[in-house]
């Protein structure tokens, strides 16, 4: 999500006019990032373990 709609959330958050909106607004920014950054570092995770990055003797270790 970009950065605006942080920033719109804040305004609206700050003001008074939309404190409902502006909360969703500022959630949603974070909840996008948190999965963004999750699914970034599972990507990584399965290359680091799968089996076809290793030599065959440290598969065998490995089990």
């Amino acid at each position: 999500m970009k950065k605006i709609w942080l920033y719109i959330g804040i305004l609206f958050a700050c003001s008074g006019i939309g404190i409902g909106f502006g909360l969703f607004l500022i959630i949603a920014y974070f909840w996008d990032d948190i999965k963004r950054s999750i699914s970034k570092n599972s990507q990584y995770s399965q290359i680091e373990t799968d089996p076809r990055f290793y030599d065959d003797d440290t598969v065998e270790r490995m089990r």
